[in-house]
């Protein structure tokens, strides 16, 4: 401070004792002035030149602060077009959505989000070229990010019901995440969509260990397969291939597809396709395991109807689940006819005469009136036969009679 005074009043002290003379002449113009001035005027235009060249250079550099500042001013401004792109995607404004996330894409730091959201609203509108081009354009950007662009890509796939090459793309991403539990789900999508129920049995396993599914809709995704593939079966059955070999794959498949067990309807139609391909000695062993461990009025109705088998032991197991199942018809109805099979004319009768005093109008009112006609009844006959035929009237519509 003191230095500046001294040097203040020494240059004061020669401005009074001198102030200088300095003359310009120029192309016919003069310039006249003291020393003093004319310094300060080459002062005021270094000070104005450094300040000039700071400020181009400012401007020029990339890193600078004046370029930091309007960089920010323009990410901000992007990063606001972003959000409000997204807004608009949730929205289902599609179009709004695209132009935001596009026009705003290089200026944010992640360009992925934006190309990928702008690729999901391009879909929507069904300009899948331009979907596709800008997820191309997210993978060259960010080419690390190849799993979540393809699942983006898998997902648009399916949404445009292009589901061999969303398969495609799903086998891939699968190979890389075994365990991604989206990816899984719509492996499941893709391959009932196709109809590859091979393939979606493979993937079973798969399904259960990583509890992709709960049991519901694992039963349901069973079911599907199950009868799709059943179905199949029957038509190469009436292409000649053996009912053995047909057996023989259903089994398989039955034990494989462990949660149809549970459900009473496929229970019911796999002991009927065991009689269907004429295999009643395993449909046998099926209704009574499967009447041991959980009942069913409809299993036994078809254990009755088996031809065949060892139709004793049959009626042995029968009256087995008369001690804890006596007032069902249909349990009944199966014992008489069992001991109809055996020719047991007397233990019949009293069998189905018992369905017939539950359930007026159970078959056993046919089946009673057609052996005691065969037995020379045919006054009693005559009468099941008539109350049999009444029963089945009340189910006919009501018309003019003459």
């Amino acid at each position: 401070m003191i230095l500046f005074l001294i040097l203040g009043g020494t240059l004061g002290l020669l401005m009074r004792q001198d102030s200088g003379y300095i003359l310009i002449a120029f192309a016919g113009v003069t310039i006249e002035t003291s020393f003093w001035v004319f310094l300060l005027f080459i002062i005021a235009l270094l000070i104005v030149l450094d300040w000039s060249k700071r400020i181009i250079f400012a401007t020029l550099r990339p890193g600078s602060s004046l370029a930091k500042l309007t960089g920010n001013i323009s990410q901000k401004r992007a990063s606001r077009n972003t959000i409000r792109g997204l807004l608009e995607l949730v929205g289902g404004n599609w179009l709004k959505a695209e132009k935001l996330l596009t026009k705003s894409a290089d200026k944010v730091p992640y360009p992925l989000i934006n190309y990928i959201g702008a690729a999901y609203a391009a879909s929507e509108q069904e300009e899948h070229s331009r979907s596709k081009t800008l997820l191309q354009t997210a993978h060259q950007l960010t080419p690390e990010a190849d799993f979540a662009i393809s699942f983006a890509q898998s997902q648009i796939q399916m949404r445009q019901k292009h589901y061999e090459s969303a398969l495609a793309t799903l086998l891939r991403l699968n190979k890389v995440k075994p365990k991604h539990r989206q990816v899984l789900k719509m492996l499941v999508q893709a391959y009932t969509h196709l109809k590859d129920w091979d393939a979606l049995l493979a993937l079973t396993p798969k399904l259960k260990k990583e509890g992709i599914l709960d049991n519901a809709n694992m039963l349901e995704l069973e079911k599907k397969a199950f009868l799709a593939l059943l179905e199949n079966m029957q038509h190469r059955s009436k292409l000649g291939v053996s009912s053995a070999e047909l057996i023989r794959e259903m089994e398989s498949l039955w034990h494989q597809l462990s949660e149809l067990d549970k459900d009473e309807n496929m229970r019911v139609l796999y002991a009927r396709s065991l009689i269907r391909f004429e295999n009643n000695k395993k449909a046998e062993e099926f209704i009574r395991h499967s009447l041991n461990h959980e009942w069913s009025e409809t299993l036994i109705f078809e254990y009755g109807h088996l031809d065949n088998i060892n139709a004793k032991s049959a009626l042995q197991t029968a009256e087995t689940w008369l001690k804890k199942y006596a007032q069902s018809t249909n349990l009944l109805l199966a014992c008489g006819r069992l001991s109809q099979q055996q020719k047991l004319w007397g233990k019949s009768k009293e069998y189905y005469q018992s369905a017939i005093d539950l359930d007026p109008s159970s078959e056993a009112l046919g089946e009673l009136g057609r052996l005691l006609n065969a037995l020379g009844d045919t006054e009693h006959s005559q009468q099941l036969m008539l109350t049999c035929l009444n029963h089945s009237s009340k189910n006919l519509k009501a018309l003019p009679l003459p």
